[in-house]
């Protein structure tokens, strides 16, 4: 459905007040209006276009269910589960309908925060997660009629806002479209992702097996035994992917001697890339590796954002020439010289570690861009075996309320920069902005080059991360641009019962993030 939307002719489509919370439009709160482009813009978009469908697919299919899945190119792949549908094309075309004439009814969203105790005076779904809630802090619930979705921030005013979305099929279930951010308020064509697709599929699959489709369900099986059989059976799964991919690497060596690991930030690509070369190691290959950071250009050469400051993430800050002629002279049998680049002097030190490639040789190689074929001008794409590691979380907060994958990742690198950098919380979600555009435009357009993915995201780390990241969460100072984001991660982490530390396994992705032990372990 496409037609003129109040989203697009008002200044602001909800308010951030003095104290840095987002509030809605007519909530009758001062402060600065919130554009509909802007990133928590359309997520108060989204939330409300979810309830809007949640209704249209109770007036239509009144004893069917709908869950809102996962993410996938600018729209939800959303499932109606109940007895006796139709066809698919009729389920959306009946949907389509309705959501039309919800759209047009012009229907009030309401936001509501409620103290802990009113919130666990809330039957059915949304009264099992409010049971967990924890600390006494506020509940925020979005409601639309008799639809209730846990609130990571508020919805729009009315159902009149919503007249820019799609939906269609996709196999068994249907996807709901929507305006992305670069050309708002459009939306954009559809381009459908195989690969990344079937990634997400099998973790949908992985999580109704693991019996954690919902936080209120992780919650359960971690009371069960302290989430001890849960962890068992996620890295039984977890390595299972692993030995996939060294079995893939094998097959295909020697014709395939280069392996490119890549994915975007906070994703373990580092702890991933250490375990497959003991994988590796284990299957006889030795491991030789290449960091891609070492071939940055010098500081004065580095690309730099309209604000002045320096574009790490730019293709054009390394000096991919050299970095191809380096493959070509090995897989050439030639022994080359690795440069090193001093971070802290920014400056590259070339010709300094020699290295060649023997019969039984990987050639392991971690980087943000390496699925693209233009950090190794020259190299023949049938050299390369590519992996995309990512952190594709397909967690539901409830059935209408997805964990956002970008969320998740945000939460690894905070508490991770905490004890690596010592960075705060403000500090970390005050540059995660620039590192999502740095996404965009350098690795999500890549993601379909891959051979095989591997998603590093595991159905508890939310439990595991909380003990850490609330803290820290916490002193984030009210008043400032990074409040909001933490206040709505907070209320989350207060639905969730924790994990102790004792039972993650040593050798854990997820390691890498709450205490780096992995990576020291890997490094004595």
């Amino acid at each position: 459905m496409k037609t003129g939307s109040r989203s697009e002719t008002r200044s602001g489509i909800a308010v951030l007040d003095p104290d840095g919370i987002i509030r809605p439009l007519d909530s009758g709160y001062p402060g600065e209006a919130l554009p509909a482009n802007s990133d928590e813009g359309r997520e108060v978009y989204r939330r409300g276009l979810v309830l809007a469908l949640e209704l249209a697919c109770r007036r239509a299919f009144p004893r069917a269910k709908l869950w809102v899945e996962h993410a996938v190119s600018l729209g939800y792949r959303c499932r109606l589960e109940g007895k006796n549908l139709p066809g698919q094309q009729e389920v959306v075309d009946r949907i389509r309908e309705a959501l039309s004439e919800v759209v047009a009814a012009a229907l009030p969203l309401k936001h509501r925060i409620l103290t802990a105790e009113e919130a666990l005076e809330l039957d059915g779904e949304p009264g099992r997660l409010a049971r967990w809630h924890k600390g006494g802090g506020e509940y925020h619930l979005n409601s639309l009629g008799n639809c209730i979705a846990f609130a990571m921030g508020p919805g729009v005013p009315d159902t009149s806002w919503l007249t820019r979305w799609e939906l269609r099929p996709s196999g068994g279930s249907f996807l709901l479209r929507f305006p992305g951010s670069s050309n708002w308020p459009s939306i954009s064509p559809w381009h459908e992702r195989k690969k990344l697709g079937r990634e997400l599929d099998l973790e949908e699959r992985h999580l109704r097996v693991m019996k954690t489709r919902t936080v209120d369900a992780l919650n359960r099986r971690i009371r069960q035994d302290g989430g001890r059989e849960l962890v068992m059976m996620c890295h039984f799964y977890q390595n299972s992917r692993m030995v996939e991919i060294v079995n893939q690497v094998s097959d295909q060596f020697p014709r395939k001697r280069v392996v490119m690991v890549a994915g975007p930030s906070s994703s373990g690509k580092t702890t991933f890339t250490r375990m497959l070369s003991t994988y590796l190691g284990a299957r006889g290959f030795r491991v030789r590796m290449i960091s891609a950071d070492d071939y940055f250009k010098d500081r004065d050469e580095t690309p730099k954002n309209p604000d002045g400051t320096y574009d790490f993430e730019s293709l054009d800050a390394l000096e991919t020439g050299l970095l191809g002629e380096h493959l070509k002279a090995l897989l050439a049998g030639r022994e080359v010289r690795l440069p090193r680049f001093d971070f802290h002097a920014g400056i590259r030190e070339d010709d300094v570690d020699p290295i060649s490639l023997g019969d039984n040789d990987v050639l392991l190689i971690e980087g943000i861009h390496g699925l693209n074929p233009a950090l190794t001008p020259g190299l023949d794409r049938d050299t390369k075996y590519l992996v995309y590691i990512s952190a594709l979380t397909t967690l539901n907060i409830d059935r209408l309320t997805r964990m956002s994958t970008s969320d998740g990742r945000l939460l690894r690198r905070m508490v991770r920069d905490s004890f690596s950098r010592g960075y705060t919380a403000a500090q970390t979600i005050a540059g995660w902005p620039s590192v999502k555009r740095g996404e965009r435009r350098f690795i999500f357009p890549f993601q379909e080059e891959a051979d095989l993915m591997f998603n590093s995201s595991l159905p508890y780390e939310l439990a595991a991360l909380k003990p850490y990241a609330e803290p820290l969460l916490a002193e984030v100072p009210k008043g400032s641009l990074q409040f909001h984001t933490a206040s709505r991660l907070l209320r989350l982490l207060a639905c969730v019962e924790p994990i102790r530390e004792s039972v993650i396994p040593k050798l854990s992705i997820i390691r890498e993030f709450i205490d780096g032990l992995l990576l020291d372990w890997e490094d004595q």
